[in-house]
């Protein structure tokens, strides 16, 4: 299973302007076009909590204030053992018994979440602005009973 490390927000600023795809997305921002001041505050208003791994996949998660048993959560690669990892992790201490995503066709960490169980609930049309266009957004859902364990989880217990 990913090894995860918390980061300090600042410092999870910085790693989402490195990714390839400058962290598009990644919890409903954008590092292309936002500063990091603004970034910061975001992640800070929605306390968001962000970790790395040791392949260097971000992944994330945000409270839903409407539902303590539910959290946003994003991948920011095609890393499902991070996702994973992840859930696992915010099931365990948090006790979130649901899950939902935000992702454009596009974004790498689709393929992860459809790995991991996420079904597509809904389309936000016209929701993302990228490169100038304005892009749907398709919402993912997950309850626990929902969740894949991935191969090396389900080998460990």
């Amino acid at each position: 299973m990913a090894e995860l490390v918390r980061l300090e927000l600042p410092d999870a600023v910085r790693g989402l302007r490195r990714l390839p795809d400058s962290g598009l997305g990644f919890l409903g921002l954008d590092p292309l076009t936002q500063h990091d001041q603004w970034l910061l505050n975001r992640l800070t208003s929605m306390r968001a909590t962000v970790y790395d791994t040791e392949r260097g996949t971000l992944v994330g998660y945000a409270p839903n204030p409407a539902n303590p048993r539910q959290a946003r959560v994003a991948v920011a690669a095609d890393d499902s053992a991070a996702l994973t990892a992840l859930l696992d992790l915010i099931r365990s201490t948090a006790g979130y018994t649901s899950f939902t995503a935000v992702a454009c066709a596009p974004d790498a960490g689709l393929p992860a979440l459809l790995d991991c169980g996420f079904r597509e609930v809904g389309t936000l049309r016209g929701h993302v602005l990228r490169a100038g266009v304005y892009l749907d957004a398709d919402v993912y859902y997950a309850a626990d009973d929902d969740l894949r364990p991935h191969p090396r989880t389900a080998l460990h217990g």
